[in-house]
């Protein structure tokens, strides 16, 4: 039973809009007894299953370059959102990505992990973190083919910064020995906004596609950066993927 002080702290959480497992990490209670005192705080358990959308542009940016780069959207026959990210369960960004997403969106994701398949899953079912993907971002069925920005948007500078953060951490490739950055896609026009957003922020780049005429294959859309540009890349993006924060030398 907690005390009177620690049932006043869970309200106080709660209304703050801290999630359950947030508050049971921090004061350290069963998630059966927070649960139970977070319900009668807010009123519903469905407040907790939403996450929150930040109001920081570049971290906006960011989320929209992951989904972008690694995201996938589902619409289940119960009428569920169901948002999944896609990762290199050998790659340390999975666990990384994990932590950023529950401090921003003030709720964990499920993390599935498939040893056979080295893959790691993060999950969310959530309607309003689709609503945002879909203000600012664009696509049809195939969502790999035709995912873009959203034209109708006006984007500042910082969202196009996070967007290509997130967009490097996931679909990109950066090499230390070639001093080269490279996002990859087989979105023709997301290769395109990328080329866009690295002219906005001045700096020289290469696009290439890669044509590939085996059956079932798609051609790579490729914009890159090399040398000094892909050192002022990395110090204007700030990638938060480990292996992607290389540390060029300048010549």
């Amino acid at each position: 039973m907690p005390t009177q002080k620690e049932k006043e702290k869970i309200h106080t959480l709660a209304k703050q809009g801290k999630s359950i497992n947030q508050i049971t990490k921090q004061l350290e209670l069963p998630k059966s007894t927070v649960y139970y005192y977070f319900k009668k705080a807010v009123g519903q358990k469905q407040k907790e299953n939403q996450p929150i959308i930040p109001k920081n542009p570049k971290i906006q940016g960011e989320l929209c370059g992951i989904f972008a780069g690694d995201g996938n959207f589902h619409k289940t026959k119960a009428g569920h959102y169901r948002i999944r990210i896609f990762l290199n369960l050998n790659e340390e960004y999975w666990k990384v990505l994990a932590n950023f997403l529950e401090k921003e969106l003030a709720r964990r994701p499920h993390v599935y992990t498939y040893e056979d398949k080295s893959r790691a899953t993060l999950d969310y079912s959530s309607k309003k973190l689709y609503e945002f993907f879909k203000e600012n971002l664009q696509w049809k069925e195939d969502k790999t083919k035709t995912i873009c920005l959203n034209k109708d948007e006006n984007l500042s500078e910082n969202f196009k910064i996070g967007f290509l953060r997130g967009l490097l951490d996931t679909d990109g490739y950066t090499s230390k020995l070639t001093r080269r950055s490279v996002f990859n896609t087989i979105s023709l026009n997301l290769s395109k906004d990328t080329s866009s957003i690295l002219t906005d922020l001045g700096l020289e780049h290469y696009t290439r596609t890669d044509v590939d005429k085996r059956e079932n294959y798609q051609d790579m859309h490729r914009v890159g950066v090399t040398g000094n540009e892909a050192i002022e890349l990395t110090e204007i993006i700030e990638p938060r993927n480990p292996i992607k924060k290389c540390k060029f030398a300048r010549l």
